[in-house]
C-alpha cells in the first residue's frame, strides 16, 4: 500500500549522549593510541616493489639534503653542521609516525630565515655578548620549546586551527618568503661584502645593486652555478617534451644538478687552495665542519634565555605547522591520499623535542625536498630511513671535503631552490578574478614579507581572512523566493478556482527574484505570502540582520493590517506611517522560511526569531502562520522547537509555547510524535484562547486533504502507525513498501518548498465554512483512529 511517511527527529537527550560516549570511550582510546603509529598499518603489507622505489627515492633525496641542509643552516646564521643534525632526527621519526609518503622533515629555507631574524635580537643581548648564552644553547632551546608546544597542540587535537589559515594567505606568505630569501642571497652570489642581510629585504636589494661594482671572485662561482642549475633545468624540461620515452632519465639527471654543482665547485676550490698555497682562501668557503654529532646530550635550559625567546615561540610553531601541513596536504591531493593534521603536528613536536638532544634547531617539512620526493616515486615513508643513512655517512665520512665548498655555490643552490615559491602575475590575476578580498589577503602576506619580519606576514593575512569571514557571516546572503510556473494552467473553466490555483502551485519551482538567469520569470507565490531564504547558518552575529531584512520585505510588499491611530500624537515615535497604505499591496497571510541551507542555529537566533514574530503580528494586526522548510539538522530543529514553531500554540498576545518536553517520558520510539512531545505542555489549555490552534487545524485538514486527493483516491495519506514503527525512529530506516509522500509530524515543518508553499496557499484562502466542514470530519476521524491505534500499540508493549 502507498503510504505517507512522517519525519520525526526528536531532540537528543544529553544524558544519553554522555552515556553513549562513556560506553565508546575504550574504543576511542584504542583508536587514539593506534593512530599514533601509522607504520603499523602499512608495514605488514610492505613488498619488494615498494622497497625498490623507496631506495631510489632515498638515495636521490639524500644527495639533495646534504648540501641543502648546510646551506639552510647558513641562512639561520648557524654553523653548517647544525643543518645536518636537524636533517637526521626528523627523517628517522617520520618513518614511524608520518601519514604522508612524500614529506621530508629537516631544515627549511623559510624556517631558517625566521630563526635568523630571532637570533639577531638574541645576539644583541648582554648575556649573549658576555658568553653566558651560546649559539648552541639558543638553537636547542628553540627546538625544545617549539616541539613541546607543537606536541601539546596535537595531544589536544587542535589541528583544526590549521584550517583557519586560508590558501591565499599561505600562497602569499610562501611567495614573499621565497623572494626575501633570494634577495638575501644576491650579495653572497656576487661576492658583495658589507651587506647587512638582517635589514628589510627592499633595503638589502637596493644596497646590493649599489655595490655590485665591488663584486669579488666569488661571483664566478655564484653566476656559473646559477647558469648550470637553470640551464640543466630548462634543458631537461625541453628534452622531456621532445623525448617523453626518456622522461624518467631526464628527471633524475635534472634533480642531480645540485650534487654536480657542489662536487665540481668543491673540487675546483680544493685545487685552487691546495696548489695555490694561499694563507686564506681568495674566495669565501664553508670552512671546517666537525665530524659526528657534536655537543649531543641533554639540553641546558637557562630560565633567562627561555623568558627571552618565549614571545617568539608562537611565531615559530605557527610557521612550523603551516609550512609542513600545507605541503603535506598539497602532495596528498596530488597522490590521492589524506594526511592526519594532528598526527603531523605530533610528528613535528617529537622531531624538535628529540632534535634538541642532537643539537638541532627547529625543523619542519621542506617544500623543495618534499616535492622532489613525490616526483621521485616514493612508495612509503620508509624512504626516510635511507635519507638518514646518507646524512650519517656525510657527517662521519665526507666532512673533510665540506670545508672547501664555496659560499657562492651554496647561495646559488638556495636561490635556485626557493624560486619555485615565487609566483608570477598569473596568480595575482587568478585571485583577483575570483574575489578582490582574496587578492588583498594574498598581497598583504606577499608585501609585508618584503618590509618587515617574516612572522608578521603570517599574522596580518590570517587576521584579514578572519575579518573577511566574520563580515561574511555577519552580513550573509539571503534571498526572497518566488515561483516559476513549469506548466501552464489548463482547463480553468472546468475546475474550481481553489483546485486550479493549488495544482498550478504544486507544479511550480521556486527561485530567487535576483536569480541571474530566471529572475525575470519569478512571480510571487501568492498574494500576502513572503518566502525568505537564509543562505548561511543563523547565529548570534547575523540573526538580527536576518530579522531586519525579513521585516523590511514584509513591510515593503504587504500593507499594515491594523490602521495607525488617526491622531499623529497617538502614533509611535518611530512610525511615520509611510507604509500604512498601498493600493497594490495585499495583507500579510503567511511567512515561509526556507532553512534547507541552514545547519546551525544558536540560542540568540531562536530568540531573535521569536521577537520577529511579535513584530510581524503587531504590523499585521493578527497572528501570522510561520512555515519552515527544514533539512535534517538537529541543531536547527531543536532551536525551532524550543521557540515553539512546531505547533505555534500560544495565548492571545503571548509568545509560542515551547514544543520541547519539560520532563522525560517513558515512551518507545513509535510514540515519540508531536502529540506526545507537546501534549503534556498544552494539555488542559482552552482552544478558544489559542488562535494558533485553529490555524493549525486548517493546515492539517485542508492541506492534507489536497495532498491525499492529488496522489490517488485509493492512496490516502496515513498515519505513521500504518507504517512500521521504525519510521518514527531517527536511527533506523523506514520499512514501508512504498512511500508516496514525506511529511513532518509538526504541522508547520515541511520537507520541501512545494509542500510549504501549498500549505501557505491554503492559509491564504478565505475558505468558506461549507468547504471546511466538508473536509474536516474525514481528517478528524482519521486523527481519532490514529490515536486509538497508538493507544493499542502502547498496551501491546
Amino acid at each position: 500500500m502507498s503510504t505517507t511517511a512522517y519525519v520525526d527527529s526528536p531532540p537528543p537527550n544529553y544524558i544519553h549522549q554522555v552515556r553513549s560516549e562513556f560506553r565508546r570511550f575504550p574504543d576511542h582510546a584504542r583508536s587514539y593510541f593506534s593512530d599514533m603509529l601509522p607504520i603499523i598499518n602499512w608495514l605488514p603489507k610492505y613488498n619488494l616493489l615498494w622497497l625498490w622505489g623507496d631506495l631510489i627515492c632515498g638515495i636521490t633525496i639524500g644527495a639533495v639534503v646534504v648540501p641543502q641542509s648546510m646551506a639552510y643552516a647558513k641562512i639561520a646564521s648557524l654553523p653548517p653542521e647544525y643543518g645536518l643534525y636537524s636533517s637526521f632526527v626528523g627523517v628517522v621519526i617520520y618513518m614511524f609516525m608520518g601519514t604522508s609518503k612524500d614529506i621530508s622533515i629537516g631544515t627549511s629555507a623559510i624556517m631558517s630565515l625566521l630563526f635568523s631574524q630571532i637570533f639577531l635580537g638574541i645576539q644583541a643581548t648582554p648575556e649573549f655578548q658576555s658568553g653566558e648564552w651560546t649559539t648552541h644553547q639558543f638553537a636547542v632551546t628553540m627546538a625544545l620549546f617549539a616541539g613541546i608546544i607543537s606536541l601539546g597542540l596535537s595531544v589536544l587535537r587542535l589541528g583544526i586551527l590549521f584550517h583557519f589559515i586560508c590558501q591565499p594567505a599561505v600562497a602569499g606568505f610562501m611567495a614573499g618568503s621565497g623572494l626575501t630569501i633570494v634577495i638575501n642571497q644576491f650579495s653572497k652570489i656576487f661576492g658583495v661584502s658589507n651587506i647587512n642581510t638582517s635589514e628589510a629585504p627592499y633595503l638589502v636589494f637596493g644596497k646590493t645593486l649599489i655595490n655590485l661594482n665591488h663584486s669579488t671572485v666569488d661571483a664566478i662561482f655564484g653566476v656559473l652555478s646559477l647558469i648550470w642549475l637553470y640551464g640543466v633545468r630548462y634543458l631537461c624540461q625541453y628534452l622531456t617534451k621532445r623525448y617523453p620515452q626518456h622522461a624518467r632519465k631526464f628527471f633524475f639527471f635534472n634533480i642531480s644538478r645540485n650534487v654536480v654543482v657542489i662536487v665540481f665547485t668543491t673540487f675546483l676550490s680544493w685545487l685552487i687552495n691546495h696548489f695555490g698555497h694561499y694563507e686564506t682562501s681568495p674566495f669565501g668557503i664553508l670552512g671546517p665542519v666537525p665530524a659526528g654529532f657534536q655537543n649531543m646530550g641533554v639540553p641546558e635550559i637557562d630560565s633567562g634565555l627561555v623568558a627571552e625567546i618565549m614571545p617568539n615561540i608562537p611565531s615559530v610553531v605557527t610557521l612550523l605547522i603551516m609550512e609542513h601541513c600545507s605541503i603535506a596536504t598539497s602532495l596528498g591531493k596530488q597522490s590521492d591520499y589524506r594526511i592526519n593534521v594532528n598526527q603531523e603536528i605530533m610528528t613535528i613536536g617529537l622531531t624538535n623535542i628529540f632534535g634538541s638532544f642532537f643539537s638541532a634547531y627547529p625543523s619542519t617539512g621542506s617544500f623543495s625536498r618534499s616535492a622532489v620526493t613525490s616526483k621521485s616515486g616514493a612508495r612509503t615513508p620508509l624512504t626516510n630511513i635511507f635519507v638518514a643513512i646518507i646524512v650519517v655517512l656525510a657527517l662521519y665520512a665526507f666532512t673533510p671535503a665540506f670545508q672547501y665548498i664555496p659560499n657562492a655555490s651554496l647561495a646559488a643552490i638556495i636561490a635556485h631552490a626557493v624560486t619555485d615559491l615565487i609566483v608570477g602575475p598569473s596568480v595575482w590575476r587568478r585571485f583577483w578574478r575570483y574575489h578582490p578580498s582574496e587578492l588583498v589577503i594574498f598581497a598583504a602576506a606577499y608585501i609585508i614579507a618584503l618590509f618587515t619580519r617574516i612572522d608578521i606576514s603570517v599574522y596580518v593575512p590570517v587576521g584579514l581572512s578572519l575579518i573577511v569571514q566574520l563580515y561574511r557571516s555577519a552580513r550573509p546572503e539571503y534571498a526572497i523566493l518566488g515561483r516559476v510556473a513549469m506548466n501552464p494552467a489548463c482547463d480553468s473553466e472546468k475546475k474550481d478556482a481553489i483546485q486550479t490555483d493549488y495544482d498550478e502551485l504544486a507544479d511550480c519551482r521556486f527561485f530567487s527574484f535576483t536569480h541571474p538567469t530566471l529572475g525575470h520569470c519569478v512571480r510571487p507565490i501568492a498574494p500576502g505570502i513572503v518566502a525568505f531564504q537564509p543562505r548561511e547558518n543563523m547565529l548570534f552575529e547575523n540573526s538580527v540582520y536576518y530579522s531586519e531584512k525579513l521585516l523590511d520585505e514584509v513591510q515593503s510588499t504587504t500593507q499594515r493590517g491594523k490602521p495607525l491611530a488617526e491622531k499623529i500624537g497617538d502614533r509611535p515615535w518611530n512610525d511615520t506611517g509611510d507604509t500604512e497604505k498601498g493600493p497594490d499591496k495585499p495583507l500579510l497571510r503567511a511567512i515561509i522560511i526556507d532553512m534547507t541551507g541552514v545547519h546551525q542555529m544558536d540560542y540568540s537566533a531562536a530568540e531573535d526569531l521569536k521577537a520577529t514574530v511579535k513584530q510581524v503580528d503587531r504590523y499585521s494586526g493578527r497572528s501570522i502562520p510561520w512555515l519552515f522548510v527544514l533539512n535534517d539538522s538537529m541543531a536547527v530543529r531543536k532551536g525551532l522547537l524550543y521557540a515553539g514553531f512546531g505547533t505555534q500554540r500560544r495565548k492571545v498576545g503571548g509568545p509560542f509555547r515551547s514544543d520541547l518536553p519539560k520532563k522525560k517520558k517513558q515512551n518507545n520510539a513509535g510514540d515519540n510524535n508531536s502529540s506526545s512531545e507537546s501534549g503534556d505542555e498544552n494539555a488542559g489549555s482552552d482552544d478558544s484562547k489559542d488562535p494558533g490552534k485553529a490555524q493549525q487545524q486548517v493546515i492539517e485538514d485542508i492541506y492534507k486533504h489536497h495532498s491525499s486527493s492529488k496522489n490517488n483516491n485509493s492512496d490516502a495519506a496515513v498515519s505513521s502507525d500504518d507504517c512500521d514503527s521504525s519510521c518514527w525512529s531517527n536511527q533506523q530506516r523506514c520499512n514501508c513498501d512504498t512511500i508516496s509522500h514525506v511529511d513532518d509530524v509538526y504541522p508547520y515543518f515541511f520537507v520541501t518548498m512545494r509542500d510549504a508553499a501549498c500549505a501557505a496557499y491554503v492559509c491564504n484562502l478565505d475558505i468558506p465554512s461549507s468547504i471546511a466542514s466538508e473536509h474536516a470530519p474525514s481528517v478528524i476521524d482519521e486523527e481519532k483512529g490514529h490515536s486509538q491505534h497508538q493507544q493499542q500499540h502502547q498496551e501491546q508493549h
